[in-house]
């Protein structure tokens, strides 16, 4: 009798025997194979057909196929096909068993996704070898797969940490930028809520097609818009009356100093699409779809989506708030403005975005002033 197979040996007592699949259409070579199999320690289960063969694997996956090349309706190499088209089943080992010995043959069988090639008649030390092999080789293969999995949660955790913190250093200058010129410190907010009804808005309207993900960067990345202000003086950003040529220049640089800012940020962490659309934002938000914006002059659709909505989103708020240079609008001439601006400052479908859901736009106006 042969001794147990070294990866059956190596086992907890509890574990179940490792399940063998024997397909073969000749009875005889399927009890040769069982007997073999469970004096080596394992739990064979034979079936006659390739469709048996599947229902059984899907039914009940098991650690290793032995499967015969010549059978009636499905021959081995299709089976074996079907076995790696299936993901829950591509990844268990398929060992082939043949009388033939033709390197055709073999090179057939490794085509279709075996890993290995057992001759008839059976021998029973090359059997339960080479049966142990393949498994020992699975196991340590789910083990390398269990490990990067670890090291790629680890890594993801520690880069969540990591980003937590700068994305923490951004928004506190976002709000330092806020605190200087709103009165009510709630300007952040509003805007972020009202990014995120447009671009719901312009996707179940079929304006756009935006995805779930996009969305809510976009809310959080609207807070960025204005975070360039921090670089502006304090004579200019509260100076109650009109600005003069210099002032108005030195005012517009905020765009590309908020966007030059976020930017070193972003070099840093390429693939943060929160960073990306802050910059968008940061820098594109007081271009104009009719071109005469700033800081670089785009029109229509060169200008950022991103920066389209949040340019939206920001004049309303801020046509409805106190500033240091004039009062509050009411809500109904802050939307005829907006209305008056579609291909202008604004983009039309924007504008109709705003125009669908001003009555949302005013009661979170009135319930955040609260």
């Amino acid at each position: 009798m042969s001794e147990p197979s070294d990866i059956t040996a190596g086992m907890d007592a509890t574990a179940s025997p490792p399940r063998v699949l024997i397909v073969d259409d000749l009875p005889a070579n399927l009890r040769t194979l069982a007997t073999i199999l469970r004096r080596g320690g394992y739990r064979p289960r034979p079936v006659v057909s390739g469709s048996q063969a599947l229902r059984a694997a899907e039914h009940d996956p098991p650690d290793i196929v032995l499967l015969d090349i010549q059978m009636p309706e499905m021959d081995g190499y299709e089976l074996c096909r079907r076995l790696k088209q299936n993901e829950k089943l591509r990844a268990i080992p398929v060992l082939f068993i043949s009388a033939h010995q033709e390197t055709r043959e073999k090179v057939a069988a490794f085509e279709s996704g075996g890993v290995d090639f057992l001759g008839k008649p059976f021998e029973e030390a090359e059997v339960l070898a080479r049966v142990a092999t393949h498994l020992r080789l699975r196991r340590l293969q789910l083990q390398v797969e269990a490990h990067n999995r670890e090291l790629e949660d680890k890594v993801r955790r520690q880069v969540q940490v990591v980003t937590a913190s700068h994305l923490s250093t951004i928004f506190a200058l976002a709000r330092l930028a806020e605190a200087r010129d709103d009165d009510t410190g709630r300007h952040i907010e509003r805007v972020q809520t009202f990014a995120k009804i447009l671009a719901l808005h312009l996707h179940e309207s079929g304006a756009a097609r935006f995805s779930d993900a996009f969305i809510d960067t976009l809310q959080m990345a609207s807070s960025l818009h204005d975070i360039g202000k921090v670089g502006i003086r304090d004579a200019v950003l509260l100076k109650p009356g009109p600005l003069t040529d210099d002032e108005s220049r030195e005012m517009q640089a905020h765009c590309r100093l908020g966007a030059d800012t976020l930017g070193e940020v972003e070099r840093q962490h390429p693939e943060n699409p929160f960073l990306r659309v802050g910059v968008e934002v940061a820098r594109s938000h007081h271009e104009r779809w009719d071109g005469e914006g700033y800081p670089d002059g785009l029109a229509g659709h060169a200008i950022p989506i991103s920066a389209r909505i949040v340019s939206v989103a920001d004049v309303y708020d801020a046509l409805t708030s106190n500033r240091c240079y004039r009062r509050a609008f009411g809500h109904g001439r802050a939307v005829e403005m907006i209305r008056e601006g579609a291909g202008g400052p604004f983009e039309p479908a924007v504008v109709e975005a705003f125009l669908g859901r001003e009555k949302e736009f005013r009661e979170i106006r009135e319930r955040m002033d609260r």
